[in-house]
């Protein structure tokens, strides 16, 4: 059984493979995208637990992802993690502005990562 469903959103395809390889190895079902418009899509269509998502990407960047995602019924509960490189107090502010429940900057602990997905799926778990 599968200890959630995650979306991770990089366009960095190594990004992608690693995160995807050792959430499935701790026993998450993974699905990812590449670009903010297919973040969106797989959103709306998958309704994931949790989503893992870049900020600077094409077709919209994390922000614009986001802001799309609270303005959708079905997608606006869906907590985000902040996975980046950008370390800027002005995507900072933008992400709590938005509703990102963590901003993880890059190069990231994975066991930090993965505390951070298990804290926010149980807190998610708790509120439902």
């Amino acid at each position: 059984m599968s200890k959630g469903r995650i979306l991770v959103v990089d366009d960095e395809p190594e990004i992608v493979e690693s995160l995807t390889l050792r959430l499935q190895a701790e026993g998450y079902q993974v699905s990812a995208a590449s670009d903010g418009l297919g973040a969106t899509r797989k959103a709306i269509a998958e309704q994931p637990e949790l989503i893992l998502l870049d900020i600077g990407m094409p077709a919209g960047n994390g922000h614009v992802v986001v802001e799309r995602l609270r303005n959708i019924a079905e997608t606006s509960r869906i907590p985000v993690i902040y996975l980046t490189a950008r370390t800027s107090e002005a995507d900072y502010h933008q992400a709590r502005a938005g509703g990102v429940c963590k901003y993880i900057t890059k190069p990231f602990d994975a066991e930090v990562l993965l505390a951070a997905v298990e804290g926010q799926l149980e807190r998610s778990r708790e509120l439902a």
